[in-house]
């Protein structure tokens, strides 16, 4: 297993050093994890990332530790996120062939009800597609409240 080291222009890194402000701040951390909402521009309210805190640039790569930490976290926020967010769905989602941010991390995206067909699977990116190509800053202080809520749920909750 190879991990390479922090590098200082790492997007995740960067966001995991609080570099970079997510809305509501961190929902989620423990030794190996730490999962926030999407930075802006905002895709979606309610979306998530979760990504290990050192630098690993494959799934393949994780610790033991990391790995078997994963599921038990991303069930207890997906469980969270459904609760607080009337999800019906949340997708779970890593490609690991991003240019700007080189360091995995999983996208964890509600799908609510009235979700147009054409933006369902892995179509729901064109959110954040045109969040970026429009500079559409999306709604921070909603963002923020579910990052709140989201964080409030894990707290009392065995989510």
């Amino acid at each position: 297993m190879t991990a390479a080291p922090p590098h200082p222009d790492c997007g995740t890194c960067r966001a995991n050093r609080g570099e970079l402000a997510a809305p509501g701040g961190v929902v989620y951390e423990d030794a190996l994890w730490r999962a926030e909402h999407a930075i802006e521009p905002i895709p979606m309210v309610g979306w998530l990332v979760l990504k290990p805190l050192r630098h690993v640039e494959a799934f393949a790569d994780l610790t033991p530790e990391e790995a078997a930490a994963f599921g038990p976290i991303a069930h207890r926020l997906t469980r969270a996120m459904t609760a607080v967010l009337g999800a019906v769905k949340v997708y779970v989602c890593l490609f690991a062939e991003a240019e700007h941010f080189t360091h995995i991390h999983v996208h964890l995206i509600p799908r609510l009800a009235d979700a147009a067909p054409e933006r369902r699977g892995p179509r729901v990116f064109e959110y954040l597609r045109e969040a970026n190509a429009h500079g559409n800053r999306g709604d921070v202080a909603e963002a923020a409240r579910a990052a709140d809520a989201i964080r409030a749920t894990l707290a009392s909750s065995s989510a």
